[in-house]
């Protein structure tokens, strides 16, 4: 019995960390393994959904890590989703869906190290990014939107700022400013594509976040939305809540005017 409530204990106390990091903006300096093969596929991805089966695909990253991810759609435009903390590509799967379903292109991948994806060296989040937008591009898009939660926001906000050719268009859901020694404040400034910033007002922190890199950002094809309530992350998309139907329907007019299917 004392074995156990050892073990509950320590996984209360993981389980409080990870939270933690994603609200604090720290990460614990991620260890340096030896690259791994890429994953190979696996059966009902996402909790057991088998529409996914023949939908997986791998890319690598200029550290050797390979990303894993999922591709939903057809079109000349994709959107990349990158996840917030603790979660992985699935996390967006519902809302992936109606997208492809519009008429875009899918990828929702897991950072390095994470999900399905191996580990190399230490890296950074934008780069993963970076990866997955080139990989869009050599597998047959034309155009890309880079679209991220929470930590995969800062992470996008930065690989935007110095992708060539650049994204048609960014869009950030609860973006801290900074994040795994990251700062997307100090990336925005040097963004040319149109750029969308959605939080929840009760989620203060992050809405803060938002109105700060709004401020930094140049130009007038960038747009502010704070809704009521306090979703988080992909939960402004997926969350039947307050201040869902107004998240979605930004991020869906801001889509269909700055980067229409194709």
């Amino acid at each position: 019995m004392r074995v156990l409530t050892g073990i509950c204990c320590v996984l209360l106390l993981l389980a409080g960390c990870s939270s933690k990091s994603e609200k604090s903006g720290t990460a614990d300096t991620p260890t340096s393994p030896s690259p791994a093969a890429a994953p190979s596929p696996t059966h009902g991805l996402c909790g057991g959904d088998t529409e996914l089966d023949d939908k997986q695909v791998t890319f690598p990253t200029k550290t050797g890590a390979h990303l894993a991810a999922y591709v939903l759609g057809t079109g000349g435009v994709t959107l990349v989703l990158a996840p917030q903390a603790s979660t992985t590509g699935c996390s967006w799967l519902s809302w992936a869906k109606r997208q492809a379903a519009a008429g875009y292109r899918v990828l929702a991948f897991d950072f390095n190290g994470e999900g399905r994806s191996t580990s190399a060296d230490t890296g950074h989040n934008s780069d993963d990014v970076a990866a997955a937008a080139a990989f869009a591009r050599t597998s047959g898009s034309t155009k890309v939107v880079l679209i991220g939660a929470s930590r995969g926001a800062t992470a996008t906000l930065i690989a935007a700022a110095a992708l060539k050719p650049p994204a048609v268009a960014v869009i950030s859901l609860s973006g801290p400013s900074d994040y795994a020694r990251e700062s997307a404040l100090q990336a925005v400034p040097g963004l040319t594509a149109p750029v969308l910033y959605v939080a929840a007002k009760g989620d203060s922190a992050f809405a803060s976040s938002a109105q700060e890199m709004y401020d930094a950002t140049p130009g007038q094809d960038r747009k502010l939305v704070l809704v009521e309530g306090r979703l988080h992350g992909t939960a402004l998309l997926s969350v039947t809540a307050e201040g869902a139907p107004e998240a979605t329907k930004a991020v869906d007019d801001f889509l269909r005017t700055a980067a229409p299917p194709a």
